[in-house]
């Protein structure tokens, strides 16, 4: 397997896949998607990483980012391991059979988004993905989900800590930054209003378009 370059500064679309396909990231319990946005909060305070969108649609995550050094494999490592571990122990307390792996051994992939346009095209994707596979009519409709553009303008989510497997010393709630990607700001020259209208009129409009499809 040839090694990722990785190059701080570098907007990247990240996506991993669960253990033969299974619904683990589904919202089998409201706690799921509190767990992901923890975990990365977590991951985001440890290693400096920029957020920009993230979406769980049942079977896998996208997830873009930037980079502010080169320490991709350390983000990766803690937000998948910690996602693992506590999706295990819920699991278990719930008397479901814990997988023990949560996330398939194949590495997590990360492409990188060179330009404007794609990483455009690739968040507008990401937010239709489950759309796109008939799991809902409208991004915003996925239990769940909470990241959207317009988060953009607040800049911050407020994550409480789950009641389970983060144990006492770790910080009752941890602050996930989402922002723009920084070549998405200079398209649009630094107008977040104007920039975030667009990415909502193309959602809409890609959505409808995956609809009439269907």
């Amino acid at each position: 397997m040839h090694p990722r370059i990785v190059v701080p500064g570098a907007t990247l679309a990240l996506m991993r896949r669960t253990t033969m396909r299974k619904a683990f990231l589904a919202p089998w319990h409201p706690m799921v998607a509190q767990t992901w946005l923890y975990v990365l909060a977590e991951a985001q305070q440890l290693t400096d990483v920029a957020v920009h969108l993230t979406n769980l649609v049942v079977t896998h995550h996208h997830t873009t980012i930037t980079l502010e050094r080169p320490n991709l494999g350390d983000f990766l490592k803690h937000s998948h391991r910690e996602m693992n571990c506590a999706l295990n122990t819920l699991m278990a307390a719930e008397r479901y059979d814990a997988p023990r792996e949560v996330f398939d051994d194949r590495s997590a992939h990360a492409m990188r988004l060179m330009d404007a346009a794609a990483q455009m095209t690739e968040l507008v994707y990401d937010r239709n993905n489950c759309v796109a596979a008939g799991l809902v009519q409208r991004p915003e409709l996925m239990p769940g989900s909470v990241v959207d553009f317009d988060l953009w303008k607040r800049g911050v989510i407020v994550v409480k800590k789950p009641p389970f497997y983060f144990g006492e010393l770790r910080p009752e709630e941890l602050e996930l930054r989402v922002t723009p990607p920084p070549l998405l700001m200079q398209a649009f020259c630094g107008d977040l209003d104007r920039l975030i209208y667009h990415m909502n009129r193309l959602t809409e409009d890609t959505g409808q378009a995956l609809r009439e499809c269907c």
